[in-house]
C-alpha cells in the first residue's frame, strides 16, 4: 500500500512539473510512466517509447552513446543514486543538453525500478560554456597583452634609470621628479598587469572544483589558438599535435584551462625569442596525457625537487626579469589532483623542458 501510495504521489508531482518524471521496470525493461513534459523535452511520441524503450538511445547523440550505455550499466550494477549529462538530437538536427537524476527502487536487495527526472539544461550549458570561453580568453589574452607591454615598460624604465643614475640633471629637482615619476609609473603598471593574470589562477586552490564532460580538444585549441594568432607578437612558434579531433573527459574546464594557460606562459617566460612551445595531446584508453614543451632555458637540476612547493627556492625571474610568484606550480599540481590525475616535467638546462598531465577521463 505504501508503494502504491508513493507513486501516487510521484504521478501526481510529475503530471505538473516541466520537467521529465519516469518510472522504468527494470526487470520488464519498459516504462511504467512518463510524463505529458516528456514529448516536449525529448520530441518523440511518448507512447511509442513506453511500448519501445530503445528508441530513446536513437536520439542520443553519436559521441555520448558510449558515455549514456556506460551510466546505465553503472547505475543498474551498483544499485545507487546517480546523476549524468549527456546530449541528445531533436528534429531538424537541433542538439539539448540534459541532466537525468536517477534513483533505483529495490526490494529485498534486488533492483525492481528506476525512478527520476530528466532536466532540460541547454540554457544553463551554453551560457556556462561562454562564461568559461570568455574567461580562458581573458586570461590568454591579458597573458599576451602583458608580453607586448612588458618590454616597451621596461625599456622606458631602464632609459629612465640611467638617465637618473648620472649627474647630468644634478640640481635640476623638477626635472629629477618627473623621471622618478615616470619610473615608478612603469614598474607599477607591470605590476598591475601581472596581478591582473594571477588573482584568478592564485584563487583557484581555495575554490571547490565543478567537474563535466568537456571535448580537451576543442578547450585547448581555444587556448592555443590565441598565443597562434600573436606569435609574431610574441615572438616565439606555438603548435598543437593531436591524433583525435575530439577527446572528452570530466574537467572543471576553467581551471583546467587556467593550467594549460599557466604552463604556457611559463614557457613563454623561460624561452628566448624564436623559440617553440609545443601542446600535445594523446589518448591513453582511460586516461589523457597532455604534454607542455619547450626548447627554453630548462629548470637547473638543483632546483627541480623544490618546483611544486609554494614559495619555494625554485622560483625564479624570466629572461627579460618577469616576476615570480612562488605558488603558480603548487597551484596547477593541486587543480591536476582535483581531477585526480599527476603532472610531472622532465627539463634539461638550457635545452628546455616537458610538462605532462595525465587525468582521468
Amino acid at each position: 500500500m505504501t508503494t502504491e501510495l508513493n507513486n501516487d504521489i510521484f504521478y501526481q508531482i510529475g503530471n505538473q512539473s516541466k520537467d521529465v518524471y519516469f518510472v522504468y521496470n527494470f526487470e520488464e525493461q519498459t516504462f511504467k510512466y512518463l510524463n505529458s513534459s516528456f514529448e516536449d523535452v525529448f520530441e518523440l511520441s511518448a507512447e511509442s517509447v513506453l511500448n519501445n524503450p530503445n528508441l530513446l538511445l536513437n536520439c542520443v547523440h553519436s559521441e555520448d552513446k558510449g558515455l549514456v550505455i556506460n551510466c546505465f550499466k553503472e547505475c543498474t550494477g551498483k544499485k545507487i543514486a546517480r546523476k549524468y549529462e549527456f546530449r541528445i538530437v531533436c528534429k531538424d538536427e537541433f542538439i539539448k543538453y540534459i541532466r537525468v537524476s536517477v534513483y533505483p527502487v529495490l526490494s529485498q536487495g534486488n533492483l525492481k525500478q528506476l525512478t527520476g527526472i530528466v532536466e532540460d539544461v541547454s540554457i544553463a550549458k551554453t551560457n556556462n560554456f561562454h562564461i568559461e570561453k570568455i574567461n580562458a580568453r581573458k586570461n590568454t589574452t591579458l597573458e599576451i597583452v602583458s608580453h607586448d607591454l612588458k618590454e616597451p615598460l621596461a625599456m622606458i624604465g631602464l632609459a629612465v634609470s640611467d638617465l637618473l643614475s648620472n649627474s647630468l640633471f644634478d640640481g635640476q629637482d623638477r626635472i629629477l621628479k618627473s623621471l622618478t615619476f615616470i619610473k615608478d609609473m612603469c614598474e607599477r603598471n607591470v605590476l598591475l598587469i601581472r596581478n591582473l593574470i594571477n588573482h584568478e589562477f592564485l584563487s583557484s586552490s581555495e575554490i571547490e572544483i565543478r567537474k563535466e564532460r568537456a571535448d580537451l580538444i576543442c578547450e585547448i585549441k581555444d587556448v592555443i589558438g590565441f598565443y597562434q594568432y600573436a606569435e609574431l607578437n610574441l615572438f616565439r612558434s606555438f603548435e598543437f599535435i593531436s591524433s583525435e579531433k575530439k577527446l572528452y573527459a570530466m574537467i572543471d574546464s576553467m581551471k583546467f584551462m587556467q593550467v594549460i594557460n599557466n604552463l604556457i606562459s611559463n614557457s613563454i617566460k623561460f624561452t628566448p625569442a624564436n623559440g617553440s612551445i609545443k601542446i600535445e595531446v594523446q589518448d591513453r584508453g582511460n586516461t589523457v596525457l597532455i604534454c607542455v614543451s619547450d626548447n627554453g632555458i630548462g629548470i637547473p637540476q638543483h632546483l627541480q625537487p623544490y618546483l611544486f612547493e609554494r614559495f619555494s627556492i625554485a622560483m625564479r625571474e624570466g629572461l627579460h626579469g618577469e616576476h615570480s610568484w612562488g605558488l603558480g606550480m603548487s597551484i596547477i599540481k593541486t587543480i591536476i589532483e582535483l581531477h585526480h590525475g599527476k603532472i610531472w616535467f622532465n627539463s634539461v638546462e638550457h635545452q628546455g623542458s616537458t610538462f605532462y598531465i595525465e587525468i582521468p577521463k
